[in-house]
C-alpha cells in the first residue's frame, strides 16, 4: 500500500489508542476500582499495560505500509487479527517481566483476552479499522480546477 509514514502513524494511533482506554476503562469499571493481587503481579495496574500501546502502534504501522491495498473489510480484519495478536504476546510478556510462570502469564494473558473480547473491545478495534481505511488509500487529484472553466 502506498501509505505516507503520517498517514499510517495517525491510522495505527486511532485504532490502538482509543480501544485500549476503553479497555481500561471497563476493566476498572468492572472491578470497582479494587484491585487483586494477581493484577498487581502481572502489572496491570501501575502502568505495565503500557507495553502493549509501546508496541502495537509502531507494528500497526509497519504492517499498513507493507501490505498492499486491499478492501475497508479486509483490512480492518487484518489489523484487528493484528492488534489482537499483539494484545496477547504483550500480556504474555508482560507477565513474565512480573515474575509468574510461563503457565500463569499464558493462563492470565488468554483470561484478559477473553475480557477484551466480551468488553467489545476487538469490535471496537475493527469498527475503528474500516473509519479510518479512508485515510490510507490515497487518492491522486483529478487534474481540474476547482471553479475554473473546462479545457475541452
Amino acid at each position: 500500500m502506498i501509505t505516507p509514514w503520517r498517514r499510517a502513524v495517525e491510522y495505527a494511533a486511532v485504532v490502538t489508542l482509543p480501544t485500549w482506554l476503553w479497555g481500561l476503562v471497563v476493566l476498572n469499571v468492572g472491578t470497582g476500582g479494587h484491585t487483586s493481587a494477581d493484577d498487581v503481579a502481572l502489572g496491570l495496574v501501575d502502568g505495565g499495560t503500557l507495553l502493549f500501546p509501546l508496541v502495537a502502534v509502531p507494528v500497526l504501522t509497519v504492517v499498513r505500509k507493507v501490505l498492499p491495498a486491499l478492501s475497508r473489510w479486509r483490512t480492518a480484519t487484518i489489523d484487528t487479527s493484528v492488534y489482537a495478536v499483539v494484545y496477547l504476546l504483550s500480556l504474555v510478556a508482560t507477565g513474565l517481566w512480573a515474575g509468574s510462570g510461563p503457565a500463569d502469564a499464558v493462563d492470565w494473558a488468554f483470561v484478559m483476552m477473553t475480557v477484551a473480547l466480551l468488553d467489545l473491545q476487538f469490535l471496537m478495534a475493527l469498527g475503528l479499522c474500516a473509519w479510518r481505511y479512508d485515510r490510507l488509500v490515497p487518492t491522486a487529484p483529478s487534474g481540474r480546477l476547482s471553479g475554473g472553466p473546462r479545457v475541452v
